[in-house]
């Protein structure tokens, strides 16, 4: 979802890009690929979570000890519980579940195509709408409609550090990768 959600900003505004070695312009990956806005409190529950299941149901071994303090026999293994861990376990349980259920219900910034993490619809949207491909790299880019070819009228949705990139237009005929010919 943060993934998608990084995806449709790119046809909301200008961004820069965010690649595994970054030049001057560009921004790095996350660590993970989760924002540490996601990723602390993440680790954070995470930890919490382990902390409660191991206070919920935990094994001991029981010895017992006479008044004088001497140690009697008949030593047992025994498995041991917590109804507050439990509880407290199973609530923070159901909030993590109606938490994820609640960012499924967030709009995206723009009218963009949602691709999650697959590569096979992203070619399209990488090629550049730039007469000089190099000359892009550290600028802030934008997904959205690009005209390629002003004598032929030829609209691509693209990438594009240009300003005149506008959100596409429903019902307009766009060009494949490659097919600028009329």
């Amino acid at each position: 979802m943060l993934s998608s959600h990084e995806w449709s900003l790119c046809g909301h505004h200008h961004r820069r890009l965010r690649v595994t070695s970054p030049r001057p312009g560009q921004r790095s990956t996350y660590w993970l690929q989760i924002p540490y806005t996601y990723a602390i409190p993440l680790r954070i529950l995470s930890g919490l979570r382990h902390w409660l299941s191991s206070q919920s149901i935990f094994f001991g071994r029981v010895a017992p000890i006479d008044p004088f303090g001497e140690l009697l026999s008949g030593a047992m293994n025994a498995v041991g519980y917590s109804c507050m861990a439990i509880i407290l376990t199973l609530t923070r349980a159901i909030f993590a579940l109606m938490t994820a259920a609640r960012m499924g219900y967030n709009r995206f910034a723009a009218e963009i195509t949602t691709v999650r993490s697959c590569p096979a619809p992203t070619p399209p949207a990488r090629h550049l709408g730039s007469a000089d491909p190099q000359g892009i790299i550290g600028e802030k880019v934008r997904w959205g409609d690009v005209q390629n070819a002003p004598s032929l009228r030829v609209r691509h949705l693209t990438f594009s550090s240009d300003k005149g990139v506008r959100k596409p237009v429903f019902g307009e005929v766009y060009s494949g990768a490659g097919s600028e010919k009329e």
